[in-house]
């Protein structure tokens, strides 16, 4: 079961996937957890209809290499998403599919494990976003 636990970084509210309690993956040697603030949740919610085609497809989809554009959306932030086979950690390289999300000068990525918890707390991380956000959305 996923669920979130509120932190702070640097004295910005973040988000911290855990699954069954505790954080995903943190435990592994060469994987890391996923933790994100404000501008990250925005770019997950904006490019979710590409993480649940990822997810869906067990990261078949998108194709390989492909740069995906997506349009600014409700909280008028544009990103690009890609689908990529082997991740760094370190000197290892995990020869598995993940979706590296990119605005400007900021990234996210996960592979399916990550991606299956955010689309069930897709409602969770809005919620955050609109908690914390300083700007108002309508």
């Amino acid at each position: 079961m996923y669920s979130f636990r509120e932190g702070t970084f640097i004295g910005n509210p973040i988000l911290i996937l855990l699954k069954d309690g505790e954080p995903v993956f943190e435990e592994a040697e060469h994987i890391r957890g996923l933790k994100f603030g404000i501008k990250k949740a925005k770019m997950i919610i904006n490019t979710m209809i590409q993480i649940e085609e990822f997810f869906n497809s067990k990261g078949k989809k998108p194709p390989r290499d492909l740069e995906i554009n997506i349009p600014p959306g409700k909280y008028d932030i544009s990103c690009c998403c890609i689908k990529c086979i082997g991740f760094p950690r370190g000197s290892i390289i995990i020869e598995r599919p993940y979706l590296k999300i990119r605005s400007n000068n900021t990234h996210i990525g996960f592979g399916l494990v990550k991606a299956e918890g955010l689309i069930s707390l897709k409602d969770q991380i809005e919620d955050f976003i609109r908690r914390n956000d300083n700007r108002r959305w309508l």
